[in-house]
């Protein structure tokens, strides 16, 4: 009979430290996917402010770069969007769904990631053109 209750006390021992790593993993996730939205943010808030001075200005050259920022605009938020979904899908994710979740949102973390950063470098260069220019 103490063999039963040894052996009760070790598996609700394992079913608390499996809980607690799925917590751990899960919250560390969830605060990566959100440093990259608000990364993402940030650089649409830069597109946003520099789509304003284009519609302000009546200078030939920004009607270019207004394609190309609105073309970014759409392009980050598309990104912003694959992280809110993954970080709905952490959400929801139970300890059984764990392991798909968790290799899915990865998988979208490194995409936007690359993806964000592909912008960003076209974004700097196109600013720093803009910035010569005025």
């Amino acid at each position: 009979m103490s063999g039963c209750t040894s052996e009760g006390n070790r598996n609700d021992q394992d079913n608390e430290t499996i809980s607690q790593d799925f917590e751990r993993e899960r919250n560390e996730l969830k605060n990566e996917l959100r440093e990259l939205r608000n990364d993402i943010d940030r650089e649409l808030q830069k597109v946003d402010n520099r789509l304003d001075r284009a519609a302000n200005k009546e200078d030939k050259d920004l009607d270019a770069d207004r394609v190309e920022l609105e073309k970014a605009n759409r392009d980050l938020t598309e990104e912003r969007s694959k992280v809110d979904k993954a970080l709905d899908n952490i959400e929801n994710a139970s300890e059984e769904t764990w392991a798909d979740v968790k290799v899915a949102a990865r998988n979208t973390s490194r995409e936007v990631k690359t993806a964000f950063q592909e912008m960003g470098n076209k974004l700097e260069a196109l600013f720093n053109d803009n910035e010569t220019q005025d």
